[in-house]
């Protein structure tokens, strides 16, 4: 990741807090700016198809599961 204040492209990663949206903590180890960067998850339609599905199979053995 590069440092917006000095552009070096050296950052360290201090915190991360990972969610739907990955948020990162860090600091250049050239100027020591602290920042923040997020992270957001790109899904395609194919990558949305597979959730539906794989959730549909998921439900359905909750659903059995509950029965007996």
């Amino acid at each position: 990741m590069i440092c917006p204040r000095c552009a070096n492209d050296k950052t360290r990663v201090l915190k991360t807090i990972k969610s739907d949206i990955n948020e990162r903590f860090r600091r250049c180890v050239k100027c020591g700016y602290a920042f923040t960067s997020i992270e957001l998850v790109k899904i395609d339609k194919y990558a949305e198809h597979y959730i539906k599905e794989t959730q549909k199979g998921l439900f359905d053995e909750e659903l059995y599961s509950q029965g007996s």
